[in-house]
């Protein structure tokens, strides 16, 4: 199999034209400001938590909800965007294909969705498309009781639009920087007194800021039949196919990070080769959700998806060997190549009963739950490599180098895989929790959960693991709207796959110890601070000397405090305030960490405010403006380089008349340039992510 560069074509020169004619800001399509009166009460409230509908007052533990206008005031375009402003988490601030990587707390979080985990960690492609959600929420801290799949960060739970009652819908048309164009919309409603459906769709056509491909076709429909006011059944349906590039590495030593005397890289340097990198992904699944009220105080939900997914990931990198350079003068780069052909299959299930009962002064929720996880993966891999780790005798040689300064792309060379794995696992847990309220003031959530755990790497057992996990907290109102709470949390994280040369990853098991305090000053308004106490064993992190494994050993941990503000008034105004101090590092020696370095990817401070407003005037005109700052602190990156903090600005602004809404929105704002991560390969050799540069989106949208 050979390649070579094919042409794509480009929009630039329009798009920016029609940017500079439109005057107004809201990520893509944006939607009228005025809400019905029963989003702002579910702003107040989350499932994610408890699985049942419960008060964030009510909750002893840390969590947040991010809605639907906020996600899109935000410019919010893949979701890692829509926690850029909430307490505690880091997002990596780069576009990368391959996934969302998230952390909470210093650790990875595991992703949901309606509370189903879409897919097991480590998967190539299918972001999710925020887009196709309603609201997103974070739970903060180990989650397991609950959820069995969730790591010692936390679970990031987002909410699928779905069919209603009520018909609406919007439709509208986006431009924006990296040649985007993109054209959406979301009707729905009643077909009858029991029958409600639904269409989302995306189109996008558009690039990274390498100028690989950003493309994008999604349709989610969904139908909901309510035969009694007792029984609820949705079907959800998802097809995503998407096109989009891989990472851009620049050379360490050749940026403006360091004071090498040869000129800097360009910031926006690609190593790789723009019609070959990148990865081709379809993702179908179909979900199926029931709730049955047998009676006020018994309740019957279930929850049930299958998803299949086919991934082409092909890539040159860069080489990271102790001398990457081909000639004397470090002009020339040496490169690899990396393929791999994957197909996944996944089959989720959650099936609770909730029963309601009161026994004087004290009221019981309880919950009984079984959920099952079924995963098949195969993967047909290929590589190159100059045979310093790789035993000699490999397929295929490696690609060309390339002109750091001059890079010229669509060089031939030969590839393809080579490496034939199959990998399957399953888990089957059984939860029960009890929520406890004392006189309408003193909140208890007490659960267990049992895990039975199995994974098989090409026929062969990885492990067989039996876990129990268990959860505990207490909130109370001890004056009018605060609320004191402490909890105790475990997580059992079973690790799919193993690392590049097949050897099996073992679970990863943690515990939390969380304190602070939740005042509800006003209806629509939070305040929470939190202290928190965080260990996990098993500590996953990446090679230092392959980009593209990881290994895993060790203890981390880490300690820290959080404080979040949110303020929603209807139809008026928002503010969202966060600050958090972490401290993450390695309790034990592990595979890559000394005892007490600092764990990778995680800034010890993050702080970020946001504030927007909104303006009635005469007739059916409103005018609505906003900005935020976010301040990222420095970051390790592998091999101990530390990244520098930085403080990043975004704005937006939007002009409506009835049913129209004109806006234009942006992240980044003053295109601050800065690099997402660095590596430190060798003691004069490492690479560098450049972080997403400024995103301005301008839209149009008709809402009915």
């Amino acid at each position: 199999m050979s390649y070579h560069l094919p042409a794509r074509a480009m929009r630039a020169h329009w798009t920016a034209a029609l940017l500079a004619t439109t005057a107004a800001v809201v990520p893509c399509v944006a939607q009228a400001q005025v809400q019905d009166a029963n989003e702002i009460i579910v702003t107040g409230r989350a499932i994610t938590a408890t699985k049942t509908d419960t008060p964030l007052v009510e909750i002893p533990q840390s969590i947040s909800v991010v809605t639907e206008e906020e996600m899109r005031d935000r410019t919010v375009v893949d979701f890692q965007d829509i926690y850029r402003y909430s307490a505690g988490v880091q997002t990596t601030g780069s576009i990368d294909s391959r996934g969302d990587f998230i952390l909470t707390r210093g650790f990875d979080a595991a992703q949901y969705l309606d509370g189903l985990k879409r897919m097991p960690d480590f998967i190539y492609g299918a972001r999710l498309e925020p887009f196709s959600l309603e609201r997103a929420e974070v739970l903060r801290g180990p989650s397991s009781v609950l959820y069995g799949a969730g790591g010692s960060g936390g679970v990031l739970n987002g909410a699928s639009k779905m069919a209603k009652f009520d018909f609406g819908g919007q439709a509208g048309f986006a431009v924006g920087t990296d040649s985007r164009l993109q054209a959406q919309f979301d009707v729905g409603g009643p077909l009858s007194d029991v029958v409600a459906v639904r269409m989302v769709a995306l189109w996008r056509d558009g690039e990274t800021q390498w100028g690989t491909p950003d493309d994008r076709v999604l349709l989610s429909p969904s139908i909901t039949f309510r035969p009694t006011q007792n029984t609820e059944l949705t079907l959800l349906g998802l097809y995503q196919k998407d096109k989009q590039g891989s990472l851009g590495y620049a050379p360490l030593f050749k940026t403006f990070l360091e004071n090498d005397p040869s000129p800097d890289v360009a910031f926006n340097f690609y190593q790789g080769e723009p019609g070959f990198n990148g990865m081709d992904t379809e993702y179908m699944s179909g979900t199926i959700l029931l709730s049955h009220d047998f009676s006020e105080a018994l309740t019957f939900r279930s929850a049930t998806r299958w998803s299949d997914m086919d991934t082409d990931y092909k890539e040159v990198y860069s080489n990271y060997t102790a001398n990457p350079w081909a000639d004397a003068a470090e002009t020339m780069l040496k490169r690899e190549f990396y393929v791999n052909y994957e197909k996944s299959r996944v089959f989720n299930t959650d099936n609770n009963m909730q029963f309601d009962i009161a026994t004087g002064a004290i009221s019981h929720t309880f919950l009984f739950g079984v959920n099952y996880h079924k995963f098949r993966q195969q993967k047909d891999e290929g590589y190159s490599y100059d045979n310093i780790i790789f035993p000699p005798g490999l397929p295929f040689g490696s690609p060309p180098p390339i002109n750091i300064y001059d890079p010229q792309y669509g060089a031939d060379f030969d590839f393809g895989p080579f490496v034939f794995t199959n990998f399957r696992s399953s888990q089957l847990g059984f939860y029960a929790q009890d929520q406890l309220k004392f006189f309408d003031r003193i909140n208890v959530v007490l659960g267990v959960r049992r895990d039975e755990a199995k994974s098989y790497f090409n026929g062969v057992k990885q492990y067989d693991e039996v876990a129990w996990t268990f959860r505990g907290g207490v909130i109370g109102e001890v004056a009018a709207g605060i609320s004191p709470f402490f909890n105790y949390a475990e997580s059992f994280l079973p690790t799919p796959g193993g690392d590049f040369f097949g050897n099996p990853f073992a679970p990863r098991e943690g515990r939390q110890y969380e304190g602070g305090v939740k005042w509800e000053p006003m209806r629509g308004a939070l305040i929470s601070a939190a202290y928190f106490d965080i260990k996990e064993s098993n500590y996953v992190s990446p090679d230092p000397d392959n980009i593209q494994n990881f290994l895993q050993g060790g203890e981390v941990g880490s300690t820290g405090f959080e404080f979040e503000a949110t303020i929603r008034k209807q139809d008026d105004y928002e503010l969202t305030a966060s600050y958090t101090y972490i401290d993450a590092k390695a309790l034990t020696n592990t595979s890559t960490l000394a005892e007490g370095d600092r764990l990778l990817g995680q800034p010890k401070k993050l702080a970020s405010v946001w504030a927007s407003k909104t303006f009635l005037m005469e007739g059916d005109w409103m005018f609505r403006a906003g900005g935020g700052v976010r301040y990222v602190g420095n970051v390790k990156g592998t091999g101990g380089y530390i990244v520098p903090s930085v403080t990043l600005v975004d704005a937006m602004a939007s002009v409506g008349m009835g049913p129209w809404l004109l806006s234009v929105n942006a992240a980044n704002v003053l295109d601050k340039k800065y690099y997402a991560s660095c590596s430190l390969l060798g003691v004069e050799h490492g690479l560098c992510t450049a972080a997403k540069d400024r995103t301005l989106l301008a839209s149009i949208s008709y809402n009915f």
